[in-house]
């Protein structure tokens, strides 16, 4: 929710009865100082249930903010008492105006944000003012009727008479005002609504698709390449269902184990033989007899070791391989799969944009057709259009502010890296509130498995358990896990956790990773400094 210089609303004041703040309004729509911004009835709710109102915000970015109190009617002091229309105020018109000051600077804080300096000021819209009042906090800082055509000239120096000394700002305050003024709400489908719709829309192939998978079961060597949400893993288990249930033996290879025992659910009772391609290699190798290899333990260069001595020991017993997110195949495990289908089937799916090792790809050789998804159908138009800036493309801009602005995509400002859990744990918290339920909400982790102090490496954010995505109960239940491990697979609601707050290598594909699993809303939970670095 962006803001710009000049007074809010645009088009006409907040309604009111004063008929002063509606000439204030007037004057500031007409006279506002170039470059600053304002804000008619901003209204905050502080955490002790206190409801405060400004009449006016106005504020300078690199100056401050000013609270300004207008008091219509005749407004008088007589004997140390301020009167209005010849009744007793409540307290002095400063008095209003500095107390909301106060209680928005602190709301401002919880946001992890400051101005510059803060102040009030008083304008009596109804009363000329051809001299200052002599109470001594009040001294330049009345505006009077005469004052309303000429606030371009008059502003500024009351503003300079009513702050500090300036200080370092923090964070966006300008645009944390505007978003606590609440500027557009247009009243849409529930969140829980929403992620049922996504749901629902996720299982079904439209034409395009079919229409792929109609060309590749016509072929014997293909390969699919379509970006994240484009129907990849979905078209990849159908071709292998319609192939088993025609009498071959189908294997389809992925990469992790998340994944895995994803498609094996799904495919239960089709015959197809679902492996990743690793725990093939180790299953093979494993049952000759020799000397048994584990990669884990021995470190990352046994990989290559054990895909060679697996490709040298396959028997080539299924008529058809299928590869899912085949990008992320090393080398040596593509001359398992060129063995396992030496002479049979081979299909092949693929996503350069979600390829986290710049030398993996796979090799074009062991193909003759070629067929892209052009189309990105998981998520909403503001997530894809957020993928596309994280990659560097051409985006659409008003879909990412749209869905900035209507709650698809939102961010959640930590006050520190400690702090972290819990307020992911808050966001869990306000997705089931909006009618999700846990099994909706996926926690993807930007860090790798071996990160110390990361959210998949807790039992619980809140008052919630987290599982990992391998685990049995994944599918009912609030799932925390790294950004591969969670390729493959979605949810509705994704947070986005353990963000940087300084350089991580392939910061981008990590990013698009994650948002693109999410099939509704993404949110994204780090400090202020972190937030900044993935530019979300």
């Amino acid at each position: 929710m962006a803001s710009s210089p000049g007074v809010h609303p645009r088009d006409g004041f907040r309604p009111t009865d004063s008929f002063a703040e509606r000439a204030v309004w007037t004057a500031l729509k007409d006279h506002m100082p170039a470059g600053w911004y304002g804000w008619h009835s901003l209204r905050i709710r502080d955490p002790f249930k206190y409801e405060g109102e400004g009449d006016f915000v106005l504020a300078h970015p690199d100056r401050g903010l000013l609270v300004l109190e207008v008091k219509g009617g005749r407004v008088e002091q007589c004997d140390g008492r301020w009167f209005q229309n010849g009744k007793l105020m409540d307290g002095p018109p400063l008095e209003q105006g500095t107390g909301f000051a106060n209680k928005l600077s602190l709301r401002l804080r919880d946001l992890d944000c400051s101005p510059p300096a803060y102040g009030a000021a008083v304008c009596f819209p109804d009363t000329y003012v051809e001299s200052q009042p002599s109470q001594d906090n009040l001294r330049g800082l009345v505006i009077g009727k005469g004052e309303l055509p000429h606030f371009e000239v008059v502003l500024p120096p009351v503003m300079e008479r009513a702050l500090p000394e300036v200080r370092p700002p923090k964070g966006r305050w300008i645009e944390a005002l505007h978003r606590l003024w609440g500027d557009t709400w247009v009243p849409s489908l529930a969140l829980g609504t929403r992620a049922k719709e996504a749901t629902d829309q996720r299982l079904g192939l439209d034409r395009t698709q079919v229409e792929v998978l109609d060309g590749l079961l016509e072929n014997d060597r293909a390969l699919v390449q379509g970006g994240a949400g484009s129907g990849k893993t979905l078209i990849a288990a159908e071709a292998a269902r319609r192939l088993a249930a025609t009498g071959q033996k189908v294997l389809l290879l992925c990469f992790t184990v998340p994944l895995q025992k994803w498609l094996s659910t799904r495919l239960d009772g089709s015959g197809v033989d679902v492996v990743t391609v690793s725990g093939l290699a180790k299953r093979l190798v494993d049952s000759s007899g020799g000397a048994r290899l584990n990669p884990v333990i021995t470190g990352v260069d046994a990989w290559g070791e054990l895909f060679g001595r697996a490709a040298d020991l396959c028997e080539r017993t299924w008529d058809v391989v299928i590869v899912d997110e085949a990008q992320d195949l090393q080398f040596e495990a593509w001359v398992l799969v060129s063995s396992l289908a030496e002479g049979k089937r081979l299909f092949a799916f693929h996503d350069p944009g979600q390829g986290f090792w710049a030398d993996r790809k796979p090799p074009r050789d062991l193909f003759k057709a070629f067929y892209p998804l052009p189309r990105q159908l998981r998520g909403p138009p503001g997530v894809r259009a957020l993928s596309d800036k994280i990659l560097g493309k051409p985006f659409d801009a008003d879909a990412l502010a749209a869905a900035r602005a209507d709650g698809t995509i939102g961010v959640a400002v930590a006050p520190s890296l400690t702090s972290v859990p819990d307020k992911v744990g808050a966001e869990v918290e306000r997705l089931l509130s909006a009618g999700l339920d846990v099994g909706q909400i996926g926690i993807v982790s930007l860090r790798g498995q071996l990160a110390e102090g990361t959210i998949p490496g807790r039992t619980q954010v809140g008052r919630h358990s987290i599982v990992r995505a391998d685990d049995p109960a994944m599918e009912t239940s609030l799932v925390a896990d790294t950004f591969l491990r969670w390729k493959g697979l979605e949810r509705p609601a994704i947070i986005v956790a353990d963000l940087p707050e300084g350089e991580l290598g392939q910061l981008d594909i990590r990013l698009n990773i994650a948002v693109t699993r999410a099939m509704a809303f993404v949110r994204f939970v780090g400090t202020a400094p972190a937030l900044r670095a993935v530019d979300t």
